[in-house]
């Protein structure tokens, strides 16, 4: 198989989140999530913006022939702590905060990032990609309690609203 690997950050880009990939750093957010209005302001998936991924799919699959392609999406905890951290980190200290003291603005963040993803991950199955990937680079930042309670309820949304398309999917985490 082959696996169509985009930065993480592309469905926040495309979601008109201002974001700089600096170099030696990574994701930087412009305006960083930080409370419940942050979370209203946010918007959903602009498809035009993201027409670049849906063209390379097909033209991906078209050249692959028989070999399964495989879409890829980052997870909605993993966009959320580049949200809410305003970049890369090592501790999350901030992205915990939120899930710990705000537990409202915290889900209703991963609610938003939930149905960025999965709209993602549709534009690239109806380009024909095979198969799916949900990359949660920072689950392993997280005990399996919190991972269970704040971040697998989301993820698993992801897999449920896609469960009928009828393709393999699978999880990555580091550390789940």
């Amino acid at each position: 198989a082959a696996i169509l690997f985009s930065d993480i950050v592309v469905p926040l880009r495309a979601a008109g989140v201002e974001v700089d990939i600096v170099a030696d750093v990574g994701p930087v957010i412009a305006r960083p999530v930080r409370a419940e209005a942050d979370v209203a302001a946010m918007k959903g998936l602009e498809l035009q913006r993201v027409d670049a991924v849906s063209e390379a799919v097909g033209l991906l699959v078209g050249e692959l022939g028989e070999v399964p392609l495989i879409g890829f999406a980052g997870a909605p905890f993993t966009l959320a702590s580049y949200l809410v951290e305003g970049g890369p980190s090592k501790l999350h200290e901030r992205t915990k905060a939120m899930m710990f003291a705000e537990p409202s603005t915290w889900h209703s963040l991963m609610e938003v990032l939930t149905d960025l993803t999965i709209d993602f991950l549709r534009v690239q199955l109806d380009a024909g990609a095979d198969a799916i990937q949900l990359f949660d680079s920072w689950a392993g930042t997280l005990s399996l309690a919190d991972y269970r309670t704040y971040v697998l309820p989301h993820s698993s949304r992801v897999f449920a609203e896609l469960a009928g398309r009828g393709v393999p999917m699978t999880h990555f985490g580091v550390g789940t």
